[in-house]
């Protein structure tokens, strides 16, 4: 079974966190990982405030998939990881600033945006997961993440064609 790009994204996430205490400095390319036929490089850094930073991007036949970014104050300390971007069908989408499990997309005259639910959102176990947004309509719930991603990149296929 094939997974998703978002799906490939949350597991470069751990990829992420799990090499910036070891990864060196500066730009590496990752030859061996296990993630498929993707092309792996990371970007590592010390932040202004002494801290560290790693972006982990992959690349496949079709272009960028995915971005994500690992931070620590010291390498110690468990690294907080988010998705920057990912590409899901023909749409890229980009992490949206204030909210850490949200993302928008814009193309041929549409916005589309993902969320996820966070811990404290969720009351019970029938509580959706994921919600979608197309333009100013009303958000539509999803239980599952595929579902959502169908939606926003079918609604794209069909305007864009």
């Amino acid at each position: 079974m094939e997974i998703s790009e978002f799906e490939h994204a949350f597991n470069l996430c751990d990829e992420a966190a799990g090499r910036i205490a070891e990864q060196a400095y500066g730009i590496t390319r990752i030859a061996a990982h296990n993630h498929g036929d993707i092309a792996l490089t990371t970007v590592h850094e010390r932040t202004p405030a002494g801290g560290h930073r790693l972006i982990l991007l992959a690349t496949d036949d079709h272009g960028q998939l995915a971005a994500v970014e690992a931070t620590a104050p010291d390498l110690h300390t468990r690294p907080a990881t988010r998705i920057l971007k990912v590409r899901a069908g023909d749409l890229t989408f980009h992490a949206l600033p204030k909210n850490k499990w949200a993302w928008s997309a814009a193309a041929a005259g549409h916005t589309y945006r993902l969320a996820a639910a966070t811990a404290d959102e969720l009351d019970d176990a029938d509580d959706p997961l994921w919600t979608t947004t197309i333009d100013d309509r009303r958000p539509t719930d999803h239980d599952a993440l595929d579902d959502a991603i169908d939606t926003l990149v079918d609604h794209h296929r069909r305007r864009a064609a």
